[in-house]
Formats: structure tokens, sequence, C-alpha cells
């Protein structure tokens, strides 16, 4: 009996974690929805760049909300939250042009998406867990 809640709480912040870092997922999938209908909906009015740099603000925002409220539930003031925010979103862009710019003469440009993806995601989830929102 004590040995399987020994077990139980050494998992226990395992689970978590992937349950922060699977509503994490979930938060930026809305986001990316949010921008892609925008794009689709506004591109023949404003064309194809207006149209995603609008949507990707909206998505970004959505993302804001959601991880701060919903994922990591954070107290730390807006003012301090939202310019670190930015910061991992815009270095995230960063991230995602150095992992492309590698893979891409390597690999088909469709798996070199996917790792940069997969890199950002990870990159952004770290950064915005410890550094974001971490209320301490």
């Amino acid at each position: 009996m004590k040995n399987a809640n020994y077990t139980a709480a050494v998992r226990l912040p395992n689970a978590l974690a992937y349950r922060n870092l699977a509503m994490y997922i979930g938060a930026g999938s809305i986001g990316t929805v949010a921008h892609f209908l925008i794009l689709f909906g506004t591109s023949a009015s404003f064309g194809p760049v207006v149209a995603s740099s609008i949507g990707a603000i909206i998505g970004c925002i959505i993302n804001y909300c959601l991880a701060r409220e919903i994922v990591f539930h954070s107290t730390t003031s807006r003012n301090r939250s939202l310019p670190r925010f930015a910061v991992v979103a815009s270095t995230g862009v960063l991230v995602n042009a150095l992992v492309i710019g590698m893979l891409a003469p390597l690999l088909p440009i469709a798996l070199s998406q996917v790792m940069a993806s997969g890199t950002v995601l990870l990159f952004g989830y770290a950064a915005n867990k410890n550094w974001t929102f971490n209320d301490y």
C-alpha cells in the first residue's frame, strides 16, 4: 500500500506536465484555426499578406489569453507577461527560420516544417511556462 502511494506521487508531476503540454497544444490549435479562418475569409478583400498578418495577430492574442488563463493559470500582471509573450513568439519565428534553413536543404520541405513546428512548440511551451507566465 505504501509503495502504491509513493508511485502515484512520483508520477503526478509528469501527468500534470503532459496535461499542460496537451492544453498548450490545444490552445495553439484554436489560435491557428482563428488565423486560418481570418486568412481565408479576408484574403479576397485584403490580399493574402495583409489577411495572413491580421490572422496571425488575432491568433497570437487568442493564444496569449488561453495560455495565461487556462493553460498556466497565471496571476502574473499583463504588463509583465504580454511583452514576454511577444518576445517568446518573436523568438519562435526566428527558431522556425533557423530550423527550416538547416533542414530544408536536406529533407523534404513538409518534413522540415513539421520538425521546425515541433521545435518551436517545445521551445514556446518551456519559455512561456518558465518565464512568461512564471508567477515567481
